[in-house]
């Protein structure tokens, strides 16, 4: 969670509520979202000096908008340059259907029509996803440009770790590969509801004796 947090904070200043929000809407299945976990992490980013933040008062509400420092950034950048590693993504539900057929048929039916329900509605929030991110790419780089721009220090950070030297090449590059991310999110889900379908039908048509 800590660099999660790191990565939002190199794109943007935010508030916890605003992190959470993001989180929400692009990174449910990479992260948690709850409200504790992000707190936890705040905490210990800011022990260890990765981020500080600024308070500020909005409609007489008291908030914290938290960026990245220098200390954070070199954080950032040594957990970004250590390659993907297939061994940490594990997903513990995926042990129920390892040990799906210890229970009877239609249980095991049910199990699967339930999962297959749960992908087809996260398969059509990530088709609204992207028809969004589509049709509104060219406005939303301009605009991310524009406001990283007006933060000097955001913009520093963000040439840094990217290595460019133009600011609309770099969020060009980040908006590039979380286009890649949801791409995948969408093919993933695609083989995966033909998958147990497949493996439903099986169960439909298997005419198991007693």
């Amino acid at each position: 969670m800590e660099n999660i947090i790191l990565s939002l904070l190199l794109i943007k200043s935010m508030t916890i509520y605003e992190m959470r929000m993001f989180i929400q809407q692009c990174l449910t299945t990479v992260c948690s979202d709850s409200l504790g976990s992000i707190q936890v992490a705040i905490k210990k980013l800011l022990s260890k000096n990765c981020i500080l933040y600024r308070e500020y008062t909005e409609k007489s509400i008291n908030k914290k908008e938290y960026s990245i420092t220098d200390t954070g950034l070199n954080q950032f950048k040594e957990w970004i340059q250590v390659p993907m590693n297939l061994l940490k993504i594990k997903n513990m539900e995926e042990g129920k259907f390892f040990f799906l057929g210890i229970v009877p048929k239609e249980i095991r039916i049910q199990s699967l029509n339930g999962y297959i329900d749960s992908l087809v509605m996260e398969q059509e929030k990530l088709l609204q996803i992207h028809e969004y991110v589509e049709t509104s790419k060219d406005n939303a780089i301009q605009e991310n440009v524009e406001r990283i721009i007006e933060d000097e220090q955001l913009s520093k950070h963000l040439l840094d770790v990217s290595g460019v030297k133009k600011l609309d090449v770099a969020v060009k590059n980040i908006y590039k590969y979380q286009t890649y991310n949801l791409k995948y999110g969408l093919e993933r889900i695609k083989y995966d509801i033909t998958f147990y379908r497949s493996i439903l039908e099986r169960e439909l048509n298997d005419d198991e004796k007693e």
